[in-house]
């Protein structure tokens, strides 16, 4: 009984000739990109509320620290549907940053 090998990759592959998708649709030399990724990082553009992960970006703290200060009570946030939501007020005061 012979057996076949079998691939290393779980992906099928892509199509020749269909270009591959990029992560950014704004060329990477474009001014706007690192505004936007500016905008993104900065806490007073605007956004009332954060992901955890994108809190975790923007404190440069780990989504596992910030879920156990959710937990013990020391961050507060706001549940919406099953998301866990952060606002710029739960963050500063958990920084103890002066709004």
């Amino acid at each position: 009984m012979t057996t076949r090998p079998r691939p290393h990759h779980d992906r099928k592959p892509e199509p020749a000739g269909v270009p591959r998708r990029t992560s950014s649709p704004v060329p990477p030399g474009d001014d706007t990109t690192a505004a936007a990724s500016q905008a993104r990082q900065d806490p007073r553009n605007g956004r009332l509320a954060y992901s955890v992960d994108e809190a975790a970006r923007l404190t440069g703290l780990s989504r596992d620290l910030l879920y156990d200060e959710m937990r013990r009570g020391n961050l507060a946030y706001v549940k919406v549907g099953r998301r866990r939501l952060i606002t710029r007020q739960h963050l500063q005061q958990f920084l103890g940053i002066a709004s």
